[in-house]
């Protein structure tokens, strides 16, 4: 998996008209990623309101605004499973893949409706006041979107108070892991398996 340094400067890499509408996406694990100006592109313009109204299970493609470690500058990006790659870009003009990590998709911007020419200046404005708008996620917004269990006193071998197993099957199935970091994920895991523990 590319380093999200080496994502950002790709990213970055936008003056030239021919890069304005491509969209870079690199696999972690199950996912794709669309970092920065690919996710603004995701869902400003593949995955807009529209479309995810006309899809099947109206999926939200949720954006994570993320700091930077130890630095105050921060990167959005959006993720999806491998397998919905056309549900979430569902046109495009071409594709191409330089490495089994990372693929490239050009799309078709659309016609500025004031009838005015597309630029760089114009296209960085719109990203950056799109970015601005996206709430910053924090260590407490991670904790809050995690299964919290109470403690079980008295008990010897288990320290998690037990839930019914409907319980902890809804949560599984109502989590959005395709939104989700491996991280989040592996936490998540984690928890799961305390609670089929304090079952058992």
């Amino acid at each position: 998996m590319a380093k999200i340094a080496d994502i950002l400067k790709i990213e970055q890499d936008r003056q030239e008209p021919e890069k304005w509408n491509v969209i870079h996406l690199f696999k972690e694990g199950p996912f794709w990623h669309g970092h920065e100006w690919s996710a603004w592109l995701i869902k400003v313009v593949c995955y807009t309101e529209a479309v995810r109204e006309q899809t099947k299970d109206k999926k939200v493609l949720r954006v994570i605004h993320k700091q930077i470690s130890k630095n105050e500058a921060t990167y959005v990006f959006v993720g999806f499973q491998i397998k919905s790659l056309e549900k979430f870009i569902p046109q495009r003009q071409s594709f191409s893949q330089p490495d089994d990590d990372h693929i490239d998709i050009t799309i078709e911007l659309p016609t500025p409706s004031d009838g005015t020419e597309l630029n760089y200046e114009r296209l960085q404005q719109a990203f950056e006041k799109w970015k601005s708008e996206q709430p910053i996620k924090t260590d407490d917004n991670t904790q809050s979107e995690t299964v919290s269990v109470p403690a079980r006193s008295g008990h010897p071998h288990h320290e998690m108070a037990p839930r019914r197993l409907t319980e902890i099957m809804s949560d599984i199935l109502a989590w959005p892991i395709e939104q989700k970091t491996p991280l989040e994920c592996i936490n998540y895991i984690s928890d799961i398996k305390q609670q089929l523990a304090a079952l058992l």
